[in-house]
């Protein structure tokens, strides 16, 4: 594997069609509503526009019977080729294969499909790199004696899974460090309000907090804020805006930006590619690694980009 290290508004469903004399490619994505989709189709349609192409940009919402659809409406409509952050890893090996079948590329982002030679290429992000950063400043700060709960994002979620387990590999090792609760928050800030504030009922005295992503850990803080727990200490993965301004305030303690913007970006440049000369020139499955942050540098990231203020 290749590891890879490093928003305009987006109207789902419109095509731009300047400068499209390359044709037309769709970037189909998660809820436009959540920030990290939302970076990622802005920046893959910004590059997309920069190469000559004309952006689709649709939402599936997470629905497989949504993706299948959007994805014969943009085949017959001749889509050159396929930017997808898929809906569910197995369910989507059929579109992809669908799109192929009709000489259509796909490239993935952020999901891969267990299934290769059916994307031209999968990029998605290292996972495990990043959720073993978190748990070891987890543990940093929380100590190796304590309790904690794990709320995670969506265990039917491969990548989320893939999160809590790279957590578990760390945390597992501290004996004295007892996760007394664990609750999958489907991903959504008030699911993990709603499971943190139950959770409090019957442990009142925890010392920490680990989430499988940046909403969720949003939700457990205004939990404990509403609980006047403020000295928990809570930690996430994403990198979204909203998470750096909980970091500054001193709510969220570390996090990892997932580099949504470059490995959408990228995608459409291995897309050009494989169109312009046949190969991506890049092996299939690529991992973009993910990038700590804490107080200390917070200020370096915008809209799930690092470095670039």
């Amino acid at each position: 594997m290749t590891f890879c290290v490093s928003v305009v508004s987006v109207t789902a469903g419109a095509a731009d069609n300047s400068d499209q004399q390359k044709g037309q490619i769709a970037i189909l994505v998660n809820s436009l509503d959540n920030p990290y989709y939302a970076a990622e189709a802005t920046a893959a349609k910004q590059e997309a526009k920069s190469l000559g192409y004309a952006p689709l940009v649709l939402s599936h919402n997470e629905d497989v019977n949504r993706q299948h659809e959007l994805i014969t409406s943009v085949v017959a409509k001749g889509v050159k080729g396929i930017i997808l952050d898929n809906a569910d890893s197995q369910s989507s090996v059929a579109a992809v294969r669908y799109a192929k079948q009709h000489d259509v590329p796909v490239v993935l982002i952020n999901r891969e499909i267990p299934k290769d030679g059916i994307a031209i290429a999968q990029l998605s992000h290292n996972n495990v790199q990043a959720a073993s950063q978190v748990a070891r400043q987890f543990v940093q700060k929380v100590g190796e004696k304590g309790q904690y709960v794990e709320l995670t994002c969506n265990l039917a979620d491969n990548n989320c899974v893939t999160r809590s387990k790279a957590f578990h590999r760390v945390l597992d090792q501290y004996p004295d460090l007892k996760m007394v609760a664990r609750q999958d928050a489907k991903g959504v800030l008030l699911d993990a309000k709603e499971n943190m504030d139950s959770i409090l009922q019957e442990h009142p005295n925890i010392d920490g907090v680990i989430c499988g992503n940046g909403p969720v850990a949003l939700g457990a803080i205004a939990s404990l804020q509403n609980a006047n727990k403020g000295d928990v200490t809570v930690a996430g993965m994403d990198g979204s805006n909203d998470e750096m301004a909980a970091i500054k305030a001193g709510k969220l303690y570390a996090t990892a930006m997932l580099q949504a913007q470059k490995i959408a970006s990228d995608g459409v440049s291995e897309l050009d590619k494989y169109l312009e000369t046949g190969s991506t020139g890049q092996s299939e499955r690529q991992l973009y690694r993910g990038i700590l942050i804490t107080q200390d540098n917070a200020d370096q990231v915008q809209d799930f980009s690092y470095g670039q203020k």
